[in-house]
């Protein structure tokens, strides 16, 4: 069995070989490819990244390439993490919308709207090449951002072996598992909405429901991502949200905590990552690994305290070890997700993950052709919407609806790279919300990111 990564040059790299090398002799992976555009970054990342395989003794051939249709071919599987125009781009983004008074964040609202640009051309090429040299039953888990957007456009183009991942919900979990003392897989939870924009609910531990003891417990708000919304949201509700929520029940203090950092996320993680691959390019991963693990583990713990931090103005939680444990095993992050599938499908296992995938008649209120995110039963046949999931209150519908809407036109706007369905996308989107700003944001994305997107009509 061979298994792709697309984006194998990025930072997540290490972190996804670690997963397949603990797993892979058991789900009969025999050959993996990691393949990047960016020759350095994939010399030092995908490098190291065969370091870790070796050193945990991955019984498969591994390579990585800049070619991807050698990558591809016959590709049973294929993760994609690609961010086109790198840690520039996102900068431009989170610097234009900052501008006008809107929230600079790189999957969400409008920001999500200029990733997206660039994500869906280079995405779909991906697709169109799977589609003729991988395996005929190809699964490809997508974790390009914004992921449900671009799930949501593949799936328009016909590519139904398309499934959009993301570890946030998985991730509260771990963390409410740690909060109860128990392990992550004694507990279930019901997800339901669209990525980075779900509601959570029918928690059970060991069996016994305790979601509402949760929304009554203090230390859901200071130990768990559920730290950015104050008690009385989630409790009126009765469903614990999705961290990327604060973005539309804070709006106003998001927007004024971004206006008032000296540096955005983006430019955090830019002179981060800079920093960090100065340090390691004249390294090498093999004689050099030890050091260059050190280099990356300190860098890549900044990376995650600075998240969400400067639009809440809360720093985040996190008890992570200076240096990053690759023999510690690990379920979590996306590679966990990824590799849970594929551990159901090819060991002909039945369980629950979140995925984004088309609604089918998981709920009423939402087009069957619409992709969400929610809990789904997995097994050899695929992946199915879990159905009879807890009730959403409406204005949690609402918010869900018009955000789906947002996302139906944005795709087709970038597929056809047309300028009036993309102002109309933009217009609706609650975190925008003006005509007038979507003509300015729009000729702003097609300016900056001329090499990237090309000319729309």
């Amino acid at each position: 069995m061979k298994l792709t990564v697309i984006g194998g040059g990025g930072v997540r790299a290490l972190m996804l070989a670690k997963s397949l090398a603990l797993q892979g002799k058991d789900l009969g992976i025999d050959e993996i490819v990691f393949m990047d555009n960016d020759p350095e970054k994939l010399r030092i990342f995908g490098g190291m990244a065969g370091e870790v395989i070796r050193r945990l003794g991955g019984d498969f051939t591994y390579s990585y390439t800049n070619d991807p249709r050698h990558a591809l071919a016959g590709a049973d599987y294929v993760i994609t993490t690609i961010r086109v125009g790198g840690d520039a781009a996102r900068v431009a983004d989170e610097r234009i919308d900052i501008s006008h008074g809107l929230i600079g964040q790189e999957t969400t609202g409008a920001g999500g709207f200029a990733m997206a640009m660039r994500s869906i051309p280079a995405l779909a090429e991906y697709c169109a090449l799977i589609r003729d040299v991988a395996s005929p039953d190809v699964m490809v888990f997508n974790f390009t951002n914004p992921a449900g957007l671009v799930t949501q456009a593949m799936r328009d183009l016909g590519y139904d072996f398309v499934y959009g991942i993301c570890d946030a919900p998985s991730g509260l979990l771990r963390q409410i598992a740690r909060l109860l003392d128990v392990s992550p897989q004694e507990m279930t939870m019901d997800v339901l909405g669209l990525n980075h924009l779900s509601y959570f609910g029918n928690i059970t531990c060991r069996g016994e429901d305790v979601t509402s003891a949760l929304l009554y417990n203090p230390r859901l708000y200071t130990e768990t991502d559920m730290r950015y919304f104050q008690p009385e949201l989630p409790q009126t509700m009765g469903l614990l949200l999705n961290e990327y929520l604060y973005y539309y029940y804070y709006r106003e203090q998001a927007v004024e905590h971004l206006q008032n950092v000296k540096q955005t996320r983006g430019e955090g993680i830019l002179s981060i990552n800079r920093e960090m691959l100065s340090a390691l390019r004249s390294l090498d991963p093999v004689r050099d690994f030890d050091k260059m693990l050190q280099i990356y583990s300190d860098c890549n713990h900044r990376r995650e305290l600075s998240y969400m931090a400067g639009e809440t103005g809360i720093a985040r939680n996190r008890e992570a070890a200076p240096l990053y444990d690759i023999y510690q095993p690990d379920d979590g992050g996306y590679a966990g997700v990824a590799m849970a599938f594929v551990r159901a499908r090819q060991l002909e296992m039945e369980s629950q993950m979140v995925l984004c995938l088309p609604n089918g008649n998981t709920v009423d209120w939402l087009e069957p052709t619409d992709v969400i995110e929610t809990t789904c039963y997995i097994g050899p046949e695929g992946a199915t919407p879990k159905k009879a999931q807890m009730e959403l209150p409406s204005s949690a519908k609402h918010l869900i609806s018009s955000v789906k809407l947002y996302e139906r036109l944005a795709a087709q706007a970038i597929l056809r790279r047309d300028k009036a369905l993309a102002r109309e996308a933009l217009t609706v989107h609650p975190l925008v919300n003006s005509y007038s700003l979507a003509q300015t944001l729009l000729e702003e994305y097609l300016s900056v990111h001329a090499p990237w997107v090309g000319a729309w009509k």
